[in-house]
């Protein structure tokens, strides 16, 4: 059987996602990389960029009391979660605008993304339009996440991964890699995480 027969009749998060009512199974990546790197209060306030489907977004739902907060946004739309306050727009649109629809949130005391390019093969290419991402990320932490707050950016192995390695630690007193068990083994992405903006 082909591998990409395999991806398509789902491993074992895939089918975990579906009977747990998760939209994606990025979503146990995420539940991995809080469970063992950070910890969430649940007053806490969050955003998640390039947030569709929603797999993030369900997590933190989840997770957040009734004085947390949650914001996501992504160009594509993305089916109502509770409690999650969603923009459609582009990532850009938050440095042209006066900020009046995510007021409310500020400042984030954590900022995740699972952002990624379209992948051609192509791997400069492919770093090239990550690191691209990536630096919309920073100028949201930058910008929007408070001091001793936290990030989760997905990279892949190679430019981007050295890219964010440095800026982050240029940003945060603590800086680790992560490659959580749901993540397929052959996939070339990698979860940096952010603890403790400076």
């Amino acid at each position: 059987m082909s591998l990409k027969s395999n991806y398509r009749d789902g491993d074992s998060f895939s089918r975990k996602s579906k009977e747990e009512g998760y939209r994606s199974r990025a979503s146990y990546k995420l539940k991995q990389i809080l469970e063992k790197e950070l910890k969430l209060s649940k007053d806490q306030s969050v955003f998640d960029l390039g947030s569709f489907p929603g797999g993030w977004s369900q997590v933190i739902s989840n997770k957040l009391g009734k004085g947390g907060k949650l914001a996501a946004i992504d160009i594509q739309p993305m089916e109502p979660i509770r409690d999650c306050f969603f923009l459609q727009k582009p990532i850009e649109d938050l440095c042209n605008e006066d900020l009046e629809e995510i007021k409310e949130f500020l400042p984030f005391d954590l900022v995740l993304s699972d952002m990624a390019p379209n992948i051609s093969g192509i791997k400069d290419r492919d770093n090239a339009l990550m690191i691209g991402l990536v630096d919309r990320v920073l100028f949201v932490i930058d910008n929007f996440l408070k001091v001793k707050g936290s990030t989760v950016i997905k990279v892949f192995h190679g430019d981007s991964m050295d890219y964010t390695n440095h800026a982050l630690k240029k940003r945060f007193n603590k800086v680790k890699i992560s490659k959580p068990k749901a993540s397929r083994p052959n996939s070339k992405e990698i979860y940096l995480i952010g603890k403790d903006l400076k």
